[in-house]
């Protein structure tokens, strides 16, 4: 059984910076993305109000195929309708 290595959002930032100092992910971005559920997350403290994220997971998240974004063929240059 391993430990997760569970970490609150600027440490996780610290060490994915560590891991690629260029990288252009920022810690405002992955704030806003745990905010929005992107990144699942385990409330702690009083009331919840500190984050710890996975790291493991992240870094599984930020490097997986399905997080690039899919074009469609054909259909730029297009105007389409509003849904």
């Amino acid at each position: 059984m391993s430990i997760p290595r569970m970490r609150t959002i600027p440490e996780a930032f610290r060490e994915l910076k560590a891991a690629d100092p260029n990288t252009a992910y920022t810690l405002r971005a992955l704030r806003a993305d745990v905010n929005n559920g992107k990144i699942p997350f385990v409330p702690v403290g009083n009331g919840g109000t500190k984050r710890l994220i996975n790291l493991d997971q992240l870094f599984a998240m930020l490097g997986a195929p399905s997080c690039l974004p899919v074009q469609n063929e054909g259909e730029t240059g297009k105007i389409r309708p509003v849904r």
